[in-house]
């Protein structure tokens, strides 16, 4: 396939999976037809066929998407090197990133959750490892921590479901948010007093 029939190809799809998500938006996850999915689109129904064999492929894949799109990039990305303000900075991105995504990620959730789709993990930051691997190369992990529990512990702290219940219903500010983090953070490793004071009051 040449690349502009490849790239007409891609065009297509993800038109035919935003005309998905906007009758989603506007009448509930489903409730459309193939039909009307592509009239919404502008293609012909065989062209929607051809793309997805039926309207369970196409809210699969409006479910993954939605939880790509949504979902953090790298919040270690550009953090000093010292292994708690790394930490301190992985905790402040997934706060900032959810505060700043909170209504698509509830869209997210909401649509794994109606498509039956397993959404755990998908809904949480990248980067998380290298925190992991900072605080255990310096010391800082509790012994009774593997790197895969203290990995899971974190993506736990900055998934979306968790920064959404330290929000309470938005009577937590942010930065609330993220000093409860931190002194829950403060679990996972194991710094010297001096260091466990300053990781609590960032």
């Amino acid at each position: 396939m040449s690349p502009s029939r490849r790239e007409l190809v891609d065009a297509t799809h993800a038109r035919i999976l935003g005309a998905a998500a906007e009758l989603s938006r506007e009448r509930g996850v489903g409730r459309f037809s193939m039909d009307e999915l592509a009239r919404t689109a502008g293609v012909a129904r065989a062209t929607v066929y051809e793309h997805f064999r039926s309207k369970r492929a196409v809210l699969d894949e409006l479910t993954s998407r939605s939880a790509r799109d949504v979902s953090p990039g790298d919040v270690t990305e550009g953090a000093p090197g010292e292994p708690l303000a790394i930490l301190r900075s992985a905790l402040r991105g997934a706060c900032r990133h959810w505060s700043a995504n909170e209504t698509a990620a509830q869209e997210a959730r909401t649509l794994a959750a109606i498509t039956g789709a397993t959404r755990n993990g998908d809904l949480v930051p990248l980067g998380l490892n290298k925190v992991v691997d900072a605080l255990a190369a310096t010391g800082h992990l509790r012994s009774h921590w593997s790197r895969d529990e203290a990995a899971a512990a974190l993506q736990v702290l900055t998934s979306f479901d968790t920064y959404e219940r330290l929000r309470a219903g938005g009577t937590r500010s942010d930065s609330d948010v993220e000093a409860v983090l931190t002194k829950l953070a403060i679990a996972v490793i194991s710094p010297p007093s001096s260091q466990a004071s300053n990781a609590a009051s960032a």
